[in-house]
C-alpha cells in the first residue's frame, strides 16, 4: 500500500509544479540553520538540501528563521507545514509526520572544563551533576526521563558553555559541530572547554504539521526528493562541500 502511495504522489507531484511553500527554520544552528549577522536569508547545510530535495519535486522553498522553539510551537499548531531540524525519538515521533530519509546525522557531546582534569564521561556518570542543556531542544529519552540528571535549562549552546565557565554548570551537552564552531568563534571556550564522552549520535528531519493540511502530503514529496538526490549524487556533492566549508 505505501508503496502505491508514494507512486501516486510522485506522479501527481508534477501536477504540482511551480509550488511554492514555506518552512520554518531553525535561526540559530550553525552550521546545519542559522542567520549570519546582518542578513535575513537561512544559511547552512539543512536548508541546502531541503532546498535541492523539493525541486526535483517542482517545489520551490521559502524559509522562515525563527527561534527553534517557536519553529516547533508554530508547526504543532499548523501555522507552519514544517520545521527543521528536529531529532525523531519515541517521545515526538507521534506528533509530526516525518520523511523516512534523514536529512543528516549529528553527534551529541559531554563537555566539561578541562581544569577538572575530566576522565572519559558516560551518560550514567551524568547522575547527581548539574547537566546545562539548551532549552527547547530535543534530548535523548534517557537524558531527560533520567531524574538523577540535574538539567540547567539555557537558552542557546553558547549560554551552556558560559555557565560552564563560570561554575554554573558540571556538563553541558552539545551537538559536537555545532560545538566545534563555538570554540573556533571563543577563545576562551576552545582554550577551557573540553569533550569527555558522547551521548548518541542523532538523525534530523522536517518534521511536518500534522494540523497541517498538507502536512501528510509534503513528507512523502519529500522522501521521494531525497531519493532522486541521493541516486544521482547530488547529495554526496552537498556533503562533501558543507564538510570542506568547516575546515
Amino acid at each position: 500500500m505505501l508503496k502505491w502511495l508514494c507512486i501516486l504522489v510522485f506522479c501527481c507531484s508534477k501536477l504540482w509544479a511551480g509550488e511554492v511553500i514555506t518552512l520554518g527554520a531553525e535561526d540559530d544552528w550553525a552550521p546545519y540553520s542559522y542567520l549570519k549577522p546582518g542578513e535575513k536569508k537561512i544559511s547552512g547545510f539543512a536548508p541546502r538540501i531541503i532546498t535541492a530535495a523539493f525541486q526535483t519535486q517542482g517545489i520551490d522553498v521559502q524559509f522562515r528563521a525563527v527561534p527553534f522553539t517557536r519553529c516547533l510551537k508554530e508547526t504543532l499548531s499548523g501555522e507552519l507545514v514544517g520545521c527543521f531540524d528536529i531529532e525523531k525519538n519515541e517521545e515526538n515521533q507521534s506528533q509530526y509526520f516525518f520523511h523516512r530519509t534523514p536529512l543528516f546525522s549529528e553527534g551529541l557531546s559531554i563537555f566539561a572544563l578541562s581544569s577538572s582534569q575530566p576522565r572519559t564521561v558516560q551518560v550514567a556518570d551524568l547522575a547527581g551533576h548539574t547537566v546545562a542543556i539548551t532549552n527547547g531542544y530535543t534530548y535523548p529519552p534517557l537524558i531527560m526521563n533520567n531524574a538523577k540528571i540535574k538539567k540547567d535549562a539555557s537558552p542557546s549552546d553558547e549560554v551552556q558553555f558560559k555557565k560552564l565557565l563560570a561554575g554554573r554548570a558540571e556538563f553541558a551537552l552539545v551537538n559536537t559541530t555545532p560545538a566545534k564552531l563555538l570554540m573556533q568563534k571563543t577563545p576562551a571556550f576552545k582554550n577551557r572547554i573540553v569533550e569527555v564522552g558522547l551521548v548518541n549520535k542523532a538523525l534530523f528531519y522536517i518534521g511536518f504539521s500534522k494540523s497541517h493540511p498538507d502536512g501528510a502530503r509534503l513528507a512523502l514529496i519529500f522522501e521521494q526528493g531525497l531519493h532522486v538526490i541521493h541516486s544521482n549524487g547530488q547529495y554526496a556533492q552537498l556533503e562533501q562541500e558543507f564538510k570542506a566549508s568547516l575546515q
